[in-house]
């Protein structure tokens, strides 16, 4: 961890949490909340699946992997710049349709536009970008089974949200799930 770097990056997490924050309060009324908990349960059960091998295998969660110098610093700080942008741009895009739980809105609409042209789940990709930046700026093995746990949890996240969408939208969304990929743009 290179310590101008790492402040920058916890710079940019506390002021994406703050408009994060500030934003919530502007969404339309929920219909219909998905589950609340599953994903949370996943990331947890995963995260600790990840300790417990590390323990198997004699791997201290503090091990560091690598030494973050200022040049990879710079880099990681790019990318978690790169994850706020592209988190803060689908947020824009999609207005007051945003929720924190999969949930359907009043008058909820189904955005295709902006970052949601290149990938379903922008948010979760921007999120990914975020936590990859700040995992390899710590270079440590506990940063990596949260990154698995981050990405087990919003891919069962995501897999609810999708099943809210096509249940509301079951022509329009299978077209768009069938023409645009999930978390990486042309890939996955």
């Amino acid at each position: 961890m290179n310590q101008p770097t790492w402040l920058f990056i916890v710079g940019c997490w506390i002021a994406w949490v703050l408009y994060w924050l500030i934003m919530s309060v502007r969404t339309k009324h929920t219909v219909e909340r998905g589950d609340f908990i599953g994903y949370r349960v996943v990331m947890i059960v995963v995260i600790a699946g990840c300790v417990a091998v590390g323990a198997l295998l004699h791997i201290s969660t503090h091990s560091r992997l690598w030494h973050t110098t200022l040049a990879l610093g710079v880099v990681t700080d790019c990318i978690v710049v790169a994850g706020v942008a592209f988190t803060v741009w689908a947020r824009i895009t999609l207005g007051r349709n945003w929720s924190v739980e999969p949930t359907f809105k009043q008058d909820h609409e189904l955005i295709e536009s902006g970052p949601y042209a290149l990938v379903r789940h922008p948010i979760y990709t921007g999120l990914l970008l975020m936590a990859l930046g700040t995992v390899i700026n710590i270079g440590r093995t506990f940063g990596v089974a949260v990154y698995v746990g981050l990405c087990a949890a919003l891919w069962w996240k995501s897999r609810q949200e999708e099943r809210l969408m096509s249940r509301h939208f079951p022509e329009a969304y299978g077209e768009y799930k069938a023409r645009v990929r999930a978390i990486v743009p042309f890939v996955l």
